[in-house]
């Protein structure tokens, strides 16, 4: 297991996570629980999202800097049902609710 991004707090890491989860890559996150205690701790308390294969890893970091940047890459859609424009990040419409192609 290799860890790809360290989180500003739990809420973040639970952001990452869902994000890199969406692009298929399986990972998970260590640490959540000490966050609460930094400061008290002589140890990094952070968050860390990490995959559970190595060979993700550089991909993995490759999402994460996009996504730090505001961007992702997926294409926008329109809803085959209602014709509604979407970005690519939607994976429902939000008008009638159907999936993406």
């Amino acid at each position: 297991m290799i860890c790809v991004y360290e989180a500003s707090d739990p809420v973040n890491a639970e952001i990452v996570k869902d994000y890199l989860l969406s692009w298929g890559l399986d990972v998970v996150i260590q640490g959540q629980f000490g966050w609460g205690g930094r400061g008290d701790l002589p140890a990094n308390a952070y968050p860390q999202i990490c995959v559970t294969r190595d060979s993700d890893a550089t991909r993995a970091r490759e999402l994460v800097k996009q996504w730090e940047r505001g961007e992702d890459p997926r294409p926008a859609w329109t809803c085959g049902d209602c014709g509604e424009r979407l970005d690519g990040t939607f994976s429902d419409c939000w008008r009638c609710g159907a999936e993406k192609p």
